[in-house]
């Protein structure tokens, strides 16, 4: 009877002796290694989302700076140009930021949503960094704004300073022909003859043809081609040559002198007192004897 207890005994511990303890541990050790990767692939997974945080965070904190150059550079009373084009790099180098991070986050995005891990820490940032990128949207947009308002400001501005400068210079050039005019005069000197065929002179006054003076024609005033005209604070001397010379014309006797080249010959006539000379007419007509 008792042998034939002992029997199953055997077989059982035959059938244990028999078991394939190292399939066992090689399952352990995969499912080891497999916790291994899955713990690194995590750890560098976090890794990856801390550098690309760093990354956007850096361009939130320039940015923030480009703007507030921005800002300071536009609450200026006058926009010159050097600050314009600064401003302009500004908003270049921001918009290139902006365009920078909001790839980087939606990179970030996708991988947190493939992966196989949720890490809400994670989560709260991601949906931070979308606010402040949308917030930063909302600043752009309103400096854009006030950079658009200003460059209408400045256009307005360099439309006033052309006019300005047209109305100056339309001004000036009236001023300076006003001036010319006002230092032109102009002489003649000839022949009674000379000028009576140039219609310089006509003949007023007398009885029954006798006694008439020489007098300047009034119509000649029209006639400037009989005459020569000269600034009157550079030409002081008039050209005579001539035997004798009489002047027509009314100008102080105290304000011009006669001068002469020998005994019986007049050189020129000399403008002592210009002002008073052409006071009175700003022709002037010289009778000559050759």
């Amino acid at each position: 009877m008792k042998k034939l207890l002992l029997i199953p005994a055997a077989f059982a511990m035959f059938f244990v002796s028999c078991h394939n303890y190292q399939a066992d541990i090689d399952k352990m050790q995969k499912e080891k290694s497999d916790m291994v990767d899955a713990a690194k692939y995590k750890d560098s997974t976090i890794v990856s989302f801390i550098n690309e945080i760093n990354e956007i965070e850096s361009n939130l904190a320039t940015i923030e700076t480009k703007q507030s150059k921005i800002a300071a550079a536009s609450n200026g009373a006058e926009l010159k140009g050097s600050q314009a084009e600064r401003i302009k790099e500004n908003i270049k180098a921001i918009n290139d930021l902006m365009k920078d991070n909001k790839d980087r986050i939606a990179a970030l995005n996708k991988k947190l949503k493939n992966s196989n891990f949720k890490i809400a820490e994670f989560e709260k940032t991601m949906a931070s960094l979308n606010q402040q990128m949308a917030d930063k949207d909302q600043q752009m947009t309103a400096l854009n704004e006030k950079i658009a308002s200003l460059n209408t400001t400045v256009e307005k501005l360099n439309t006033d300073v052309g006019t300005l400068t047209t109305s100056n210079t339309d001004r000036q050039k009236t001023i300076e022909d006003q001036t010319t005019k006002l230092h032109t005069a102009y002489y003649t000197t000839g022949t009674a003859k000379e000028l009576y065929n140039n219609k310089v002179l006509v003949k007023e006054g007398g009885f029954l043809g006798l006694g008439k003076a020489k007098k300047m024609n009034p119509n000649s005033y029209t006639n400037d081609s009989s005459f020569h005209a000269i600034d009157i604070t550079k030409t002081l001397t008039i050209p005579i040559e001539a035997k004798e010379a009489k002047i027509v014309t009314t100008h102080p006797s105290d304000s011009y002198t006669i001068q002469h080249a020998g005994k019986d010959q007049i050189s020129s006539l000399v403008i002592t007192d210009p002002d008073r000379f052409w006071r009175t007419s700003k022709y002037l007509v010289v009778v000559v004897e050759k």
